[in-house]
């Protein structure tokens, strides 16, 4: 593990390194009525650790490294609400994890993708609780809307270093095509990656915002948080999201079998 002085030595050559992620970089307080979909991931001292979406009554939808390691006594969710706490209402306990079978947090973190089950099923209200919806099986978005918008959500970190934010952030990104998602990662990611930032830099994800959603077209949840090359928001290296339209059959595997 890198020292103090190794990290801030590196950052000083502008050495970038690659983790999971944290906090909406640059984005503008937004509402739960917005997103009716979008939960809190907690730890078991009730902060707030990963993003993630409802798709079921009893299924929460978030990347793998957001789980992985961890029990379900260790984890809650916190819903129908814009602004997180620890002594917050709207709290749901876990019963058990789902982690792609074929999930490598080494390298590129391929498959980062996990399913939560709740204890029990929370009721929607269509106005602060809501499913999110899936793309169809294996959906790409057309060459023709390459650099169409995205909206990426989280209450992760401001800036590497930085601070979470209370209050639901959003986002508003450049979805990149495979190939250049690629080439700017120096061939790192993958046909299940998808790649999402701005030209110029400074808005983007960041830790605390991992395992939530990146949305398509204002509701279709196209990416899931997975890494980013640090300083958050960096520019030329845009934001690596998993591909959800590529695990579409698995999710419907797992979610169909109990619901």
């Amino acid at each position: 593990m890198l020292t103090s002085y190794a990290i801030a030595f590196a950052a000083m050559l502008g050495t970038v390194l690659c983790y999971p992620e944290g906090r909406v970089v640059n984005g503008t307080a937004t509402a739960i009525r917005k997103y009716p979909f979008m939960v809190s991931l907690r730890t078991a001292s009730g902060a707030h650790s990963c993003g993630a979406s409802i798709i079921a009554p009893r299924w929460i939808l978030t990347a793998a490294h957001c789980v992985n390691g961890r029990t379900p006594s260790q984890v809650s969710i916190q819903f129908a609400a814009s602004i997180i706490d620890r002594r917050g209402a709207h709290l749901a306990q876990v019963k058990r994890f789902v982690i792609h079978e074929n999930y490598k947090p080494s390298g590129a973190y391929i498959n980062d993708i996990a399913l939560v089950e709740l204890q029990n099923a929370l009721v929607y209200d269509y106005i602060r609780i809501a499913p999110v919806a899936l793309p169809d099986a294996n959906f790409e978005v057309p060459q023709t809307e390459l650099g169409a918008v995205g909206v990426l959500l989280g209450w992760g970190l401001n800036a590497t270093g930085g601070v979470y934010m209370a209050t639901l952030q959003e986002v508003t990104l450049k979805i990149f095509s495979d190939s250049e998602c690629s080439t700017r990662h120096d061939g790192d990611t993958n046909a299940n990656h998808l790649c999402a930032g701005v030209d110029e830099g400074g808005k983007g994800q960041c830790t605390g915002d991992s395992g939530g959603p990146l949305l398509y077209k204002g509701s279709i949840q196209l990416g899931i948080v997975s890494w980013s090359i640090k300083p958050c928001g960096i520019k030329y290296y845009p934001g690596v999201f998993t591909k959800v339209s590529h695990f579409v059959g698995w999710i419907r595997q797992h979610v169909d079998a109990v619901v």
